[in-house]
């Protein structure tokens, strides 16, 4: 389909960072004929340090997509906040889109308000509950000011989650909508005909961010008990040393560092099962894991625990633990039903293919391009 509608994105992440929502919708939508545009955030003094700046993740040239690299000498502060948001009002002028998706919580909130006046359409797509992962006083200006600004005056609020959904639909009713994260199309298409190999394999393989959301010392514990089979754990993140240290004392847990994109899918249908350790608390209640997507789309079986999102999406397509033992307890099941295992792969490969891929999460946002 081609078509001259030009989309621009202000997301808060590098277009070589991992491969997120922020990177997979434009590059779809591109694919599809629309003209994107990716404003990559702006590069300060001591960026380098910030971990949404890394490439660790690069990515080939999509026709139709248009990456821009921005940079200065200031440093972080509240002055760089506000050159931002006016450099991005400045883009929206040079480019002319039809609509403007912002996901970067900070930096998009002056394009907001003057699309708004304008009658531009511009989308405030929230991935996550940012206020409750940056909790510094940016994080709280977000949750008191800028995100009740975005409420009022955004064309349309997009959220992953219910919980983000309920609380931007108590603040209005129009173009509030939940559309769920998805797998990347590059890694549902290889996956699609690798399926079954590699499923009777004794390792699972643990493919994310290592960060505190997660409860490692559960992984740990459990596998401890499970010395028949090895747990690789692939990442970078603040726990990533600490993990590597941890695991001297383990022959069958592995620390690995980060790995590019087109690695994942021959891990994932390496995996035995899938598990998402994730803390019971009020940021996993709001995330819609994107962990969980690739082990369905590889068709494996999941042991997740029974976070509020996870529920939502998930219902009786994986099975729910809450503490060492049960985990322990469905990580022996599944290591010798696998019949039950084959079953649960399949039902989380159906959820993959009918809305969490995106194709169809692009197909959810397209419908606000042309509503009147």
């Amino acid at each position: 389909m081609e078509t001259d509608q030009v989309i621009l994105f202000i997301p808060p992440v590098h277009w070589n960072y991992y491969p997120y929502r922020d990177q997979e919708l434009p590059a779809v939508l591109a694919r599809q004929g629309y003209r994107c545009i990716y404003l990559n955030p702006l590069e300060y003094r001591g960026c380098e340090k910030a971990r949404r700046f890394s490439r660790v993740n690069p990515r080939p040239d999509v026709d139709g997509l248009s990456i821009i690299d921005r940079s200065t000498r200031f440093r972080k502060s509240f002055f760089l906040f506000l050159y931002e948001n006016v450099l991005n009002w400045k883009a929206v002028k040079q480019y002319n889109p039809d609509v403007v998706i912002g996901t970067n919580h900070l930096t998009a909130v002056l394009t907001c308000l003057i699309c708004h006046y304008m009658r531009l359409r511009f989308i405030f797509d929230v991935t996550d509950d940012w206020e409750l992962v940056d909790t510094s006083l940016a994080g709280k200006f977000y949750k008191w000011v800028i995100k009740r600004i975005m409420a009022r005056f955004a064309y349309a609020i997009t959220t992953t989650s219910h919980k983000q959904f309920l609380y931007f639909n108590s603040l209005r009713k129009q173009h509030t909508r939940i559309i769920s994260n998805g797998v990347s199309p590059e890694i549902v298409s290889t996956l699609k005909n690798a399926v079954g190999s590699g499923k009777y394999s004794m390792e699972v393989n643990f493919i994310g961010s290592l960060r505190d959301w997660y409860d490692f010392d559960l992984l740990f514990d459990v596998f401890k008990e499970l010395p028949e089979l090895t747990l690789n754990i692939y990442g970078q993140g603040p726990l990533f040393q600490q993990l590597q240290n941890r695991s001297i004392g383990f022959a069958n847990i592995h620390i690995h560092g980060n790995i590019e994109n087109q690695y994942i899918p021959a891990l994932l249908m390496r995996t035995r099962f899938g598990m998402l350790p994730l803390k019971s608390n009020e940021l996993n209640d709001s995330t819609c894991p994107i962990k969980l997507l690739e082990y369905w789309a590889a068709s494996k079986a999941v042991i997740a625990t029974p976070v509020a999102e996870v529920i939502r999406i998930g219902g009786d397509a994986l099975l729910y633990a809450d503490s060492r033992e049960s985990f322990l307890e469905k990580a022996r099941l599944l290591l010798y039903d696998t019949e039950l295992a084959d079953r649960l792969g399949k039902m989380g490969l159906r959820k993959i293919e009918g809305s969490h891929n995106y194709e169809s999460i692009a197909n959810q946002f397209k419908e606000f391009f042309t509503l009147p």
